[in-house]
């Protein structure tokens, strides 16, 4: 038996300002599909000092987003599963424009869908949008700290 996503989660992931997400890792051990993992590898290149993490991309690890200081502000799961940690006033705004609340992984986190379905267009500039809004947020987070 493999072991569990989070054990193989690098130790400095597991500090208190990303609590929330680390419990969402050890309850649900998440893989991620290539598809949301490489869209959040490209909006991670996209974001001037985010950092990009997936504890094994051989066994299709979830893959994270996070600051320079390991703040981890967006997850890709599973086959569609995408999410930003917001600021709590920026969740209203994020679900009116598609989002929707993520309480699983924890207050403030919003999940998109990584594709526009048929018919729709607008999820990349919705996904720039909100991973820049999520890092911006993190980032505040850190130098309060």
């Amino acid at each position: 038996m493999s072991p569990s996503r989070i054990d193989i989660t690098d130790a400095r992931f597991k500090i208190a300002a990303n609590h929330d997400v680390m419990e969402f890792i050890r309850r649900t051990n998440p893989s991620a599909h290539s598809d949301p993992g490489d869209v959040l590898f490209k909006l991670g290149k996209s974001i001037a000092g985010a950092r990009s993490y997936c504890p094994s991309t051989a066994t299709f690890a979830y893959v994270v987003l996070h600051t320079e200081a390991n703040r981890i502000f967006a997850i890709a799961f599973g086959m569609r599963g995408l999410a930003f940690r917001l600021d709590a006033a920026a969740v209203e705004a994020a679900v009116a424009n598609g989002g929707t609340p993520a309480a699983d992984i924890g207050a403030n986190w919003v999940a998109f869908p990584p594709f526009d379905s048929k018919g729709e267009s607008g999820a990349w500039e919705r996904l720039e949008r909100w991973s820049g809004e999520a890092y911006a947020h993190a980032d505040d987070q850190d130098r309060v700290v």
